[in-house]
């Protein structure tokens, strides 16, 4: 049976900016992605039987550090390797800083999909999101925007919800996205830096914990859902209103069970379940330069993790809206289990926001299965 393959691609950890949340950049050498990597990652993703459609995210760090000619490179080798009636995207996230009217037009000719984060208005982005020397990085974003609005490049922006934006408010954010004519966007809640042995209830600068993350997105949902407009796209909420109307969702916190359809490859080879564990070697599944990806579905790191995770799941299934959830992301729980106080097993933390989105939309209350 085919499948979806998502590789989530350090192009490079180097990176222009830095984030006071971020733990992704890294300095010095060997943070930059070889041939010999991109190569075997790309044959032997595109090789494998399973993966009928492969998505290349290409991350950082801060990918636009590298010239353009590094992603032709990546296109090419794809249109050689692949494989009769396989889909292959290409989508890149970026900082904005460094898209100038070239990097859109290289985005429009390659049919990239490209995100770039932005922390809302000025005063909230500026005081997270600077260059290395510690100058602001807000108006280099909006030029970037702008060129690929110039280039009609679709614009897409992830916003990190930290102690700034939950102090600013939900009316003022979306009033903001609305003035600068965004209309398809993430919200995302800020996270530390992985401590995979962290006692529970271990506090941990910039976590914004599911019940202050639901609390914002409701109040949130709510303007959404006054403003009424149609064209204006909110990842959280498209994702769980597609659930709620007993459909897939696109968005893979709500897939339920993740393991072997994501993966992390680092510049040198490594390759890891998803990048949001990074840090904890637990989650390294082996090397692109060695292992195939039927030998990381099978290997001794991720079967564990997935036995671990249906247990986690199992846990949660007597909670309402768990048909909804799925239980949300594996994520989640780990930082959860370890920094929120609040935390219980037997509910992924979604369930208020949830009962919210269906108490303003006249759904019926879900009923304990």
């Amino acid at each position: 049976m085919g499948r979806y393959l998502g590789l989530i691609v350090k192009a490079t950890r180097l990176c222009n900016l830095r984030c006071t949340y971020c733990h992704d950049w890294r300095s010095g050498p060997n943070q930059t992605m070889s041939f010999p990597v991109l190569a075997n990652m790309t044959a032997r993703a595109l090789s494998d039987p399973t993966h009928d459609t492969v998505e290349f995210m290409w991350h950082g760090g801060e990918p636009t550090v590298l010239p353009s000619s590094f992603y032709e490179r990546a296109v090419y080798l794809q249109a050689r390797m692949r494989r009769p009636g396989q889909t292959i995207y290409n989508t890149l996230q970026s900082n904005g800083t460094r898209i100038d009217g070239a990097w859109a037009r290289f985005f429009r000719e390659f049919q990239f999909r490209v995100s770039v984060s932005l922390d809302g208005p000025p005063a909230v982005h500026d005081r997270y999101r600077r260059y290395v020397s510690g100058r602001p990085s807000f108006d280099d974003v909006r030029r970037g925007l702008a060129a690929l609005r110039e280039n009609d490049v679709p614009i897409s922006v992830l916003m990190v919800i930290d102690r700034g934006a939950l102090e600013l408010g939900p009316d003022a954010i979306f009033d903001f996205f609305v003035e600068e004519g965004i209309t398809h966007y993430g919200l995302l809640a800020a996270k530390p830096t992985n401590q995979p042995d962290a006692p529970a209830g271990t506090p941990a600068p910039h976590y914004v914990t599911p019940a202050e993350m639901n609390r914002f997105l409701q109040a949130y949902f709510d303007r959404w859902l006054a403003h009424g407009d149609p064209s204006i796209w909110v990842r959280e909420f498209d994702g769980l209103l597609k659930r709620l109307s007993g459909r897939d969702s696109s968005v893979c916190t709500l897939a339920g069970d993740c393991f072997g359809r994501y993966y992390l490859v680092e510049p040198d080879g490594p390759v890891a379940h998803c990048d949001l564990f990074d840090g904890d070697p637990a989650y390294t599944v082996g090397n692109i330069l060695t292992d195939s990806f039927a030998s990381f579905r099978n290997g001794p790191a991720l079967v564990p993790l997935r036995t671990s995770n249906k247990q986690a799941l199992s846990a949660m299934r007597a909670c309402p809206e768990f048909d909804v959830c799925s239980g949300w992301c594996p994520h989640e729980r780990y930082t959860a289990s370890r920094h929120d106080p609040a935390y219980t097993g037997d509910c992924c933390g979604l369930q208020d926001l949830i009962g919210h989105m269906r108490s303003r939309l006249g759904l019926a209350a879900a009923t304990a299965p």
